[in-house]
């Protein structure tokens, strides 16, 4: 994806590759004009705000702005819709899933001048800014709430109790790793409703950002052989064994390969 060689990477473009996925030719100029337009409104909100200090200011005009204002907000109804994962479906319906919608605050915040930085954290993607000894975190899928540490252990045990809180849990997401991630819901997703054809469109990508991950070119090579596509999966499966001669499934693999094989023999 060319939007992460950039330097620095550029998330909005990266979203908006993703987002090509489901509309090819998707109006991109009119989504990034659509993220200046909120970045100035947050900006105004800012200067208004300014008195009760500039930090919490900004925040609470980012959140203002897109939580109060323009609706941004968790789809609850339906959270498995793969239009939650693509930003411009976002800015339009106003609702995603927690990782979506924290690109949107990102972006409107980096362009406002706002220090705002994507959070990994466990089962719900949220966005934060590092306060020095503390850090400020929003959860943009909860109308933008701003949490204490004692806030994301209770969300923690919300979304996964089986882990317990730990301030680690609120370091920076790099843009490939935000990327990556939404890659992945999106393709649990069409892999869930069984949809071969778009599920293959993004573990390629996937791919495109881990050229040699084991379990996406095992994916990808099962739906490649679901597809008819046999030599190409045969390739992904060759590959496999390449990259990991001592992987416990090999003899599946191998297994897998020889009928890949005779499948595609068949075709000639």
């Amino acid at each position: 994806m060319s939007a992460l060689a950039a330097e620095p990477p550029r998330l909005d473009l990266a979203a908006l590759a993703i987002a090509t996925l489901a509309q090819p030719l998707l109006d991109a100029p009119g989504c990034l004009h659509m993220l200046d337009v909120l970045a100035c409104r947050v900006q105004v909100e800012a200067e208004r705000l300014s008195e009760k200090g500039e930090v919490l200011a900004s925040l609470r005009a980012l959140r203002h702005v897109l939580a109060d204002i323009e609706g941004f907000r968790g789809n609850e109804d339906d959270y498995h819709s793969p239009e939650n994962s693509f930003l411009d479906q976002v800015l339009e319906r106003k609702l995603g899933l927690p990782i979506t919608l924290s690109v949107v605050y990102l972006e409107v915040a980096r362009r406002a001048g706002i220090s705002l930085y994507g959070v990994p954290f466990p089962g719900h993607f949220l966005v934060a800014h590092d306060a020095g000894d503390h850090k400020l975190v929003m959860d943009p899928f909860h109308h933008g709430d701003i949490l204490t540490e004692h806030g994301c252990a209770e969300l923690l045990k919300r979304v996964a109790p089986q882990l317990k809180f730990d301030r680690s849990m609120l370091a920076p997401a790099p843009v490939e790793l935000i990327a990556y991630r939404m890659l992945s819901n999106l393709r649990r997703v069409y892999l869930g409703r069984e949809d071969c054809e778009r599920g293959l469109a993004v573990v390629d990508m996937l791919l495109l950002l881990a050229p040699d991950h084991p379990g996406e070119l095992r994916t990808r090579a099962a739906l490649l052989s679901s597809l008819g596509a046999y030599r190409a999966a045969l390739k992904d499966v060759e590959r496999c064994l390449a990259l990991s001669p001592d992987a416990p499934d090999r003899d599946r693999l191998e297994m897998t390969a020889r009928e890949l094989r005779e499948r595609a023999a068949l075709l000639n």
